[in-house]
């Protein structure tokens, strides 16, 4: 069981010295249409905001083997020395908990699975959106939705080595979304499709303290935007979010992205 930190007084108290400020945490440029590529890829930013997205070919092929494994969440990601793996696995009463494992072989072998965050009481089973991943050295991060004991939303939680942080809350809403995350040094940023309102809209929350407290969140999409299915990057100060997006239901679905300078 793990126990999780709500948002604190610092980071109340960041919130509101930011508000009094009255300035946008991130300087956003206009969306521009963005080509996606087949297969495993990932956003990326270079420090001129320049964003596009790369194929994210060092995936493993195998499997953790887990008892109540969903095949539709698992995340893999290479960092440093390692490769990682996060998944919901299902229990009995189709609640499920979050685990990870990390191989050194390229994913032959896998450690012992670990759980991160065990406090979800829904019983969606494997319904449930998928966990996304992010490393900085062999250090993993995991943003998430599920439905804990106080509430829905998207979480965040961090390992280091053995040693699992205990879970922040991101935001908490109406509903289970899709989440994104980057990570680069001290900085954490989580995408997600917006958990609160009516419309479909796509927004960012950002630490720089490897998520142990979320300064800001911020809306990247536009109001006339039904944003969806997010991606994230960060470089250095500068962030990119990219969202699919549709004028209505029933047209086609094209992906944007947006870069801001984080101030």
């Amino acid at each position: 069981m793990h126990l999780r930190i709500r948002l604190s007084s610092l980071s109340l108290v960041v919130a509101a010295t930011a508000a009094a400020c009255d300035k946008p945490p991130v300087q956003w440029s206009d969306p521009v249409p963005i080509d996606e590529i087949r297969g495993p890829a990932r956003l990326f930013v270079d420090s001129t905001g320049r964003a596009l997205f790369v194929s994210d070919s060092e995936r493993s092929t195998t499997i953790p083997p887990s008892a109540g494994l969903c095949t539709t969440s698992l995340r893999t990601i290479p960092s440093s020395q390692r490769v990682f793996s996060a998944w919901w696995n299902v229990r009995r009463d189709s609640s499920a908990s979050l685990l990870i494992a990390s191989s050194a072989d390229s994913g032959r072998t896998w450690s012992k699975p670990l759980a991160m965050d065990t406090t979800d009481v829904s019983s969606a089973g494997c319904s449930r959106p998928p966990p996304s991943v992010a490393t900085v050295g062999d250090d993993l991060f995991v943003a998430y939705s599920m439905i804990a004991p106080e509430g829905k939303g998207v979480f965040f939680a961090h390992s280091m080595g053995s040693m699992v942080h205990a879970p922040v809350t991101v935001i908490y809403g109406d509903r289970l979304v899709p989440t994104a995350i980057a990570a680069e040094g001290d900085d954490v940023a989580v995408a997600y499709e917006d958990p609160n309102g009516s419309r479909q809209r796509v927004a960012v929350a950002f630490s720089a303290a490897q998520g142990h407290i979320f300064a800001w969140r911020s809306t990247a999409s536009r109001d006339v935007d039904v944003a969806t299915t997010p991606a994230v990057a960060l470089s250095g100060r500068m962030l990119a979010v990219s969202w699919a997006t549709r004028r209505s239901s029933d047209s086609a679905a094209t992906r944007v992205v947006r870069s801001g300078r984080i101030q």
